[in-house]
C-alpha cells in the first residue's frame, strides 16, 4: 500500500515486536506520514480480529483412519471362496496341462534335433563350433584361435577322425 519502505516495520509494530530503535524510527515517519498510519491502524485492528477468533482443536485423523482400517475386512476375506474345493477341482487340469506341456516340448525338441542332425551332415562343422565340442586337443584349438578364420570349416584345419 505504501511506497515508503516502512511495511514491514509496520507489521512488527501491529505484533508488537519492534526493537526500541525501530519504534523510534517508524514513530518519527508516522508523525509525517498519513498513509501509514492508517496502514498500521488497519494492521492492529486485522491482528485484533484474528486474536478473537477461538482456536478449535485439531481433529486426529490418524486415529480416525487406523480405526477405519482395523475394523475392515482383507479384501482375500470379502471373497469368501471356500479355497480347498477350488484347489480341489483346480489341481487336476493344473496337472493334465503340464502333461501335455511335456508332451509338446518333447515332440518339438526331437523334431528340432533331427533337423539340426540333417542340416550338420550337410554343412561342415566351423572353427567355431570347435569351441564347444570336445573333439579337438588343447593345441590345436590354441592355434584355430590365433590363426582361423571363425567361418572356416573346421576339416580345413583339423583332419577328421576315422569312425571305427
Amino acid at each position: 500500500m505504501t511506497m515508503h519502505g516502512f511495511d514491514e516495520l509496520i507489521a512488527q509494530a501491529a505484533d508488537d515486536s519492534l526493537s526500541a530503535d525501530q519504534r523510534r524510527t517508524l514513530d518519527a515517519h508516522l508523525t509525517l506520514c498519513a498513509d501509514c498510519r492508517t496502514l498500521l491502524a488497519i494492521q492492529r485492528e486485522m491482528r485484533a480480529l484474528l486474536m478473537a477468533r477461538p482456536i478449535l482443536p485439531v481433529r486426529d485423523l490418524s486415529a480416525a483412519i487406523r480405526a477405519t482400517l482395523e475394523a475392515e475386512q482383507p479384501w482375500i476375506d470379502r471373497l469368501n471362496i471356500n479355497w480347498r474345493v477350488w484347489s480341489l477341482r483346480v489341481a487336476p487340469v493344473a496337472a493334465a496341462i503340464a502333461v501335455v506341456a511335456v508332451l509338446l516340448i518333447r515332440a518339438v525338441d526331437t523334431t528340432s534335433t533331427s533337423d539340426i542332425a540333417a542340416t550338420s551332415t550337410e554343412t561342415p562343422a566351423s572353427v567355431a563350433s570347435a569351441l564347444w565340442t570336445g573333439d579337438v586337443s588343447e593345441d590345436t584349438l590354441v592355434t584355430l584361435l590365433l590363426h582361423a578364420n571363425p567361418e572356416d570349416a573346421l576339416s580345413n584345419y583339423v583332419p577328421e577322425k576315422k569312425e571305427k
